[in-house]
């Protein structure tokens, strides 16, 4: 039987994954793919917007639990054993550039909602609109935050097939 520790580090592994992907599927489906007639476009946009920062906040906190859990547990947990050395490092060199990523998303996630066209109610925090700084920062910052959404699928991808391979 597994222990309680492994556990709870699954159990934060699979909400982790399952918000991440929920995050990088929704958002373009609320915003692209949903008449914007039935609560008027402003409307929808903030609902859209609010509710994909609210889940990148619960999903950063659950990352941040899941890099914490195993110092506080003081348990070892069970992971894939490497072939060899540059196994070991392509492993540790994946999962750094998926926290890595996950923390740059939430950090230009941040930075695009601080400086929105419309307003913004986040965790109860009203953030107001800033047209100046939407035209002439969002457009650079949302570039990035677009790179980093393209790379964390591709992160995905090698962490999948490292597995599928792993449990072979």
């Amino acid at each position: 039987m597994k222990s309680k520790s492994y556990i709870v580090d699954r159990a934060l592994h699979w909400i982790s994954a399952l918000l991440l992907l929920f995050m990088l599927l929704n958002l373009s489906s609320q915003l692209h793919n949903v008449d914007w007639d039935i609560k008027g476009q402003l409307e929808h946009r903030q609902d859209a917007v609010e509710l994909h920062a609210v889940l990148g906040i619960t999903l950063l906190l659950f990352t941040i639990a899941r890099l914490i859990f195993p110092y506080l547990s003081k348990t070892s947990i069970a992971r894939v054993t490497p072939t060899s050395k540059k196994h070991s490092i392509f492993i540790k060199l994946t999962h750094l550039s998926l926290y890595a990523c996950i923390f740059l998303l939430a950090a230009t996630g941040l930075a695009l909602i601080n400086n929105y066209q419309i307003p913004l109610t986040v965790l109860g925090i009203e953030l107001a609109p800033d047209k100046d700084a939407f035209y002439q920062v969002f457009p650079g910052i949302h570039d990035i935050h677009m790179v980093l959404k393209q790379l964390i699928w591709w992160l995905i991808a090698i962490h999948f097939f490292g597995i599928m391979y792993a449990k072979r």
